[in-house]
Parts: C-alpha cells; structure tokens; sequence
C-alpha cells in the first residue's frame, strides 16, 4: 500500500499542476477539482493491482457552503470584512448551484453579505443584493409576506448611509404599504408599522408627518378597543409630545386632560407618562408651578407602581422642545455628496429646567456648527431631575448631535 501510495503521489502530481495551470475556477471550485481528480488516481492506480477500494464520500455542496458561511460570520465579527464576502460570495455560488438562483435558503447569506458591505461602506452593493434577496422571497412566500420586513429595513439603513434620504424614506412608507395591503387600513395589526414610520418621521425632525400617523394609530386604536384604555392614553401622549415641537395646537392636550378624568381605568404608569408630558407642556409655556406639579404627580404614581421606575424617570434631566439647528444640508438638499460630523457640548441645567454655562468639547469640522447649537441649547426648555419628588440642579449634562455637512465645507 505504502509503494503504491508513493507510485501514485510521484507519478499524478504534475498531472494536477498541469491541469490547474491558468484555471479561472474559485479558490473553492479548484479545491473540489483537486478532490476529484485525486480519488480518480488514486482509484484507479489501486484498481490496476486488483486491490479493492473504499472511496470516501465526496462532501456536499450543502455542508461546504454552510462551512463558508461560518467562516464568513466569524470574519465579520473580527472586521475582516473583504475576507468575509470572498467566503459569502462562494458559498452563495455552490449553494445556488445545488439549488438554483431562487432558492429561499439564498436569503439569510444574501442579507448578511449585505451587512459586510455596508460595513465596508459598499452601500451601492448592499441595495442591490438586498434587492435580490427580496425577490427571491416574493418569488417564494408571496408578494405580500411579511418576512421581507427586515430587508426593508436594511435596505433603508444602507440608503442612509449612502446619504439618500428620499429613497430611504420610499423604503419606510413601502414597509407601512405591504401592512396595509396585508391586513387592511383598520386591523390593529398595522399600528406596529404606522408607529415605526412615526419614530422614522420623528427621528428625520418630520414631525407634521410622524403626527399624521399617530393620528392615525390613535383611530384604529378608539375604533377596536374603545375611547379610553392604556393604548389610546400613550398614543395621546406622543401627540401632545409632538405639538409641544410643532407649537402650533392644543386640541391633543385637550383631548388627553379630558381621557385623564378616567384615569383609574388605566395603569399607573401610562398615566404617570402622560402627566409627565403634560408638566413639559407647561415647563415651555413659563408656567413652572403648574409643571412641578405634574412631575411630582407623576414621579408619586410611578414610585407607587415600582419605586425604581420612578427614580429612573427623574434620575436625569430631559430634553422637550430643544431643536437642533439645521445643517447646510438640511437647508439645501441633498444634491451633492455629504458626509457626518458631530458636535460635544457640556453645560448645566437649573431646577427650573434652563441650560447655562455652555461650553463645546468636542467642536465640529471647521466649527460649522458650533455658535449655533449654544444658542439653541440655550433658548431651549428642559425637564429637571426630580430626587425624592424635589427638582434639583443638574451639573455636567453632555450632549453630542450628529449633522451632514459638505465636502467642500471642510
């Protein structure tokens, strides 16, 4: 056996040198060529001595492309991210071979490749194979299912990156869409994806838009679970929480100080929220006693409920109506390439809810936007930190912002 071993390495060897010269295949193609040709040999050198064989299961393209995939998880996770999408990109070539381009189980490497690319600042790459990957689970589960959700969402973040609001924003109302048309305009079913696009709309300072959706919640909620409930007082509450942004109507807080007068049907915790949303109203109005008087309102029910969930609530002060300044971006659209900077500012807040000595820590590039987030910051109103019910000065409250800026501002 050992002879014909060594007959068998020394006489094939350049054989496989040969054969490989000049291949196009994939590092992973060659690999499975080289098995290949060596139990041929190696078969048939044994067969020619009439001595029987045993040849070994070749491995499938199954656990090989399962292994890549491994492999390429734990790259991602060590930010070897090139390496990471040589080994998604063949393992996605074998397993499509074993079972076609359209295969469902192409999805889950499809979007983790996705995530290395945008990881890798290949935000271009990321849409397109996130694209795929959402029509190959159309093709499959149906135009209308509701796993392509967390594609939607991944493909909003890339455009995002890419610094391509409006598409990213297509994507946030095509995921509300697919609700719609799945469940219907008044099933509950949908307010999940209304109040995700409203915190979408919220956090891109859309404010007017995010409102509209909360209206929205706020009728399929009255209209399945009736006027008052715990439901309807939260939403109630991010309404109010809103226009006190907008300044421009009261008939959320009119409507929430009336659902209040049943507020022994509801939690004390939603209620104690709502309280607290109400005591912000005032704070920006200047009517600071009325103010107090809900947070320690609220700060007594929720000590009440969980004496840690009414610390926690005080525990730090909150910004309400502060509004970051807009960045040149903002004002002109985003019509030539942008990217991030960041402001650090650290200053104090008063037991009455006003910033002072306020200092940057860390400016942006070129101090673009230094003067004007002090003087927003200073104009603006804060909920003070409540110990034992009582307001008290806050020393030492960071604050960073991020904002899009020009190239050619730098």
């Amino acid at each position: 056996m050992a002879k014909t071993l060594a007959t068998f390495h020394s006489s094939n060897m350049q054989l496989l040198k040969n054969f490989l010269v000049g291949s196009t295949n994939s590092p992973m193609h060659q690999l499975l060529i080289i098995f290949t040709v060596l139990i041929t040999l190696y078969v048939s050198s044994l067969s020619a001595q009439n001595i029987p064989t045993v040849v070994p299961e070749a491995p499938s393209f199954k656990s090989t492309s399962e292994s890549l995939f491994e492999s390429a998880r734990l790259q991602t996770e060590l930010n070897e991210l090139s390496d990471a999408q040589d080994n998604y990109l063949a393992g996605i070539e074998l397993l499509v071979q074993e079972s076609g381009e359209y295969s469902p189980s192409l999805i889950q490497p499809y979007t983790e490749l996705a995530r290395t690319f945008s990881l890798n600042g290949e935000t271009v790459e990321a849409i397109t194979i996130l694209e795929q990957a959402q029509h190959i689970s159309q093709r499959n589960f149906g135009l209308l299912n509701m796993d392509q959700i967390s594609l939607l969402d991944d493909m909003s973040s890339a455009y995002l990156l890419m610094g391509d609001t409006i598409q990213s924003e297509n994507v946030q109302q095509e995921r509300l869409a697919l609700a719609l048309r799945r469940y219907g305009e008044d099933d509950p079913q949908v307010i999940p994806f209304r109040r995700h696009l409203a915190n979408y709309y919220d956090l891109s300072r859309m404010r007017g838009l995010a409102r509209e959706q909360f209206e929205d919640i706020l009728e399929i909620q009255q209209e399945n679970f009736g006027e008052y409930g715990d439901r309807q007082l939260a939403t109630l509450s991010e309404l109010v929480r809103i226009d006190i942004l907008l300044g421009n109507t009261r008939a959320s807080r009119r409507h929430l100080l009336a659902m209040l007068e049943f507020k022994d049907m509801m939690s004390p915790t939603e209620v104690g929220n709502a309280l607290t949303i109400l005591g912000d109203w005032d704070l920006t109005l200047g009517q600071t006693e009325t103010a107090l008087k809900y947070y320690q309102e609220a700060h007594r029910l929720l000590t009440v409920k969980q004496p840690s969930l009414g610390i926690q609530h005080f525990s730090t002060p909150k910004l309400i109506n502060f509004i970051p300044p807009p960045s040149p971006v903002d004002i002109q659209g985003n019509h030539t390439r942008y990217i991030w900077s960041s402001v650090l500012v650290r200053f104090n807040i008063s037991s009455l809810g006003i910033a002072n000595n306020i200092e940057i820590m860390e400016p942006s590039i070129s101090g673009l936007m230094d003067s004007l987030y002090i003087a927003r910051l200073s104009e603006a109103v804060y909920r003070p930190r409540l110990v034992d019910g009582e307001p008290l000065d806050t020393i030492g409250v960071f604050y960073r912002h991020n904002f899009r800026y020009f190239i050619e501002d730098n």
